[in-house]
């Protein structure tokens, strides 16, 4: 379980969403399902924040989910200041808001 759970695996994967939410992207599918963007952006962060949260408990053994939650929001946040420069997508406000969401959600389920 160490193995599926740790800093490695916590890091690569939190650095496959910043790469992926600062690529160009074709904006084409998502005009025919509202809202698809920011489910999406719900399900990686459900993702990252689950993932957080296991690594943390594995390596520290303490309760951790503030800690969980501020890197989850420290990154979504930082992702959406770094698109605000980008020629290719933009800030929005309710990503980040569908992030911490999606953390929020990934956060519970690991209490459950």
């Amino acid at each position: 379980m160490r193995k599926l759970f740790s800093f490695r695996i916590l890091f690569a994967y939190t650095a496959f969403v910043i790469f992926i939410s600062v690529i160009p992207v074709s904006e084409s599918g998502v005009d025919s399902f509202p809202f698809l963007d920011k489910i999406i952006h719900f399900l990686i962060y459900t993702l990252l924040a689950f993932l957080a949260i296991n690594t943390f408990k594995i390596s520290s053994g303490k309760n951790c989910y503030i800690k969980v939650f501020l890197y989850c929001f420290f990154v979504g946040t930082l992702i959406e200041c770094i698109q605000y420069f980008l020629p290719f997508r933009g800030f929005e406000t309710f990503d980040i808001l569908a992030n911490s969401a999606g953390t929020v959600a990934g956060i519970f389920v690991r209490i459950t």
